[in-house]
């Protein structure tokens, strides 16, 4: 009868018998974090990185608005305004509706804030396997660029500055690898949307891991229903 060689990773498998069970279990929990940090880099870094740039859009948009504003504040200040002037502020009013529109877009797209703790928690809900271990809110605080600001700083006084307010929630939850990930890929898959802030992603015990979450909303109202 033929004899085939041994596969490659009999020998390690060997090697691997022959440990103590203390050292195996050191193994199978460094085996097990590498497998966390791949899926992290290939599974969820990628999905946080695109729903980021919805927030940059919003800060793109909160900049414009200030823009806009410093404009028309400037133009205003003047007693006389020639052609030029009169030309300029009604284009910067014409931006400034456009941008308000954006805004509103954008806030229409995005879960209410107050419906944020029944929204993930029904996600949850969906996932039987998936433990929930803390579910906190964050103040709101407005959304805001350094241009915004500089910008913002040229309004005329008592001026209402523009501001989309976001709305965070941290939501730690437990599970296996591939029920986190599937919670987050359904997270990623509503229609309403929630932008992504921090993922920080441990091994507790294997297949235990531990997944902290923090998102948030857009709104233009600065108030919400703290949990």
């Amino acid at each position: 009868m033929k004899e085939f060689p041994s596969p490659p990773w009999s020998k390690y498998a060997g090697r691997f018998d022959a440990l103590s069970r203390r050292e195996r279990g050191i193994v199978a929990a460094a085996l097990a974090a590498g497998i966390v940090l791949l899926g992290y880099s290939f599974a969820i870094e990628p999905a946080m990185l695109a729903k980021n740039r919805s927030a940059a859009e919003a800060a793109q948009a909160a900049t414009d608005l200030a823009t806009a504003r410093a404009v028309i504040a400037a133009t205003a200040k003047s007693k006389d305004p020639d052609e030029p002037n009169r030309m300029a502020l009604a284009q910067a009013r014409q931006e400034m509706a456009a941008i308000d529109e954006r805004f509103r877009r954008m806030e229409a797209s995005m879960v209410p804030p107050e419906k944020m703790q029944a929204f993930l928690e029904a996600l949850l809900s969906r996932h039987k396997n998936l433990e929930l271990i803390s579910l906190a809110t964050l103040p709101p605080t407005p959304l805001r660029t350094e241009a915004a600001d500089k910008k913002a700083g040229a309004a005329a006084p008592g001026e209402k500055q523009p501001a989309l307010y976001r709305h965070g929630i941290e939501i730690t939850i437990a599970g296996s690898y591939g029920d986190l990930t599937a919670y987050l890929a359904a997270l990623e898959a509503m229609p309403q949307r929630v932008i992504w802030s921090k993922v920080a992603l441990a091994v507790d015990k294997h297949p235990r891991s531990i997944l902290t979450l923090t998102v948030f909303t857009l709104s233009l109202d600065s108030q919400w229903l703290v949990v």
